[in-house]
């Protein structure tokens, strides 16, 4: 079966401020930036119809990842190949903009997820009774609590359709009733053959949700395979290096 996403030898770099350990800058030309590698050598792929979890201590490139396969980050080495729509929903605001109304952001957003004007309007009041949040669509989002962006942004690109949705520990901010309904939404999506990617620190519900797990550090995939055996591998060397 043809992968929807594809990475290949995939790298990211980031240039960091360099101080030293009295937190003063380098004086001599050219030292002030450190080059630290958020991945390196990453190869993945990702088939229709998969949940796939991302796991790995703080660092390890989980986030990182998310936002290479969604294109918010381009490769500095390797490539990324997308066969159809990738949804993000990076953070708890789900990239919305806090001047704009909760209805304005539903539609800017859906522009920007590659729909047209006319479908979000025929979809828009669906997307408002998913988030349940009312009348405060007609406020702007800067004032809606950390939940209430989490919902909006979920719930727009639950009905944006995508063939790829990319998550990044959105679906623990909400109260139970909304955590049901979004696992219902992941549910559908794979029934329709669609794919999720999600990273979290429960390893527990990963193992129990996905497909497969990947397990990151330092940037680098070690390891790719049934749930319950990346998981087991995972604890087991996260407990070593804590008795270190």
């Amino acid at each position: 079966m043809e992968p929807v996403i594809s990475a290949r030898n995939v790298g990211i770099r980031f240039r960091a401020p360099r101080h030293t350990r009295y937190g003063n800058k380098p004086r001599l030309f050219g030292a002030r930036r450190l080059t630290v590698w958020g991945l390196r050598e990453v190869d993945l792929d990702l088939v229709r119809g998969e949940t796939v979890g991302l796991i790995g201590p703080n660092g390890s490139g989980k986030s990182t990842l998310l936002r290479t396969i969604a294109g918010i980050y381009r490769p500095d080495e390797g490539a990324i190949t997308r066969r159809g729509r990738v949804a993000p929903l990076l953070s708890f605001d789900g990239g919305l903009k806090g001047g704009l109304s909760g209805w304005e952001n539903i539609a800017l957003s859906g522009v920007l997820m590659g729909l047209t004007r006319r479908r979000i309007h025929a979809i828009r009041e669906e997307i408002a009774e998913f988030a349940g949040l009312g009348d405060s669509l007609d406020t702007e989002v800067r004032v809606y609590s950390t939940g209430m962006k989490a919902r909006l942004g979920f719930a727009v690109a639950a009905f944006t359709e995508p063939d790829v949705l990319v998550l990044d520990e959105a679906m623990t901010v909400g109260d139970e009733d909304f955590q049901e309904r979004s696992s219902e939404v992941v549910q559908r999506f794979l029934s329709d053959g669609r794919t999720v990617l999600m990273a979290s620190h429960d390893v527990s519900a990963l193992a129990d949700g996905c497909d497969r797990l990947v397990r990151l550090d330092h940037g680098r995939v070690v390891q790719i395979g049934a749930p319950t055996w990346v998981a087991e591998a995972y604890l087991a060397a996260m407990h070593t290096r804590a008795g270190d």
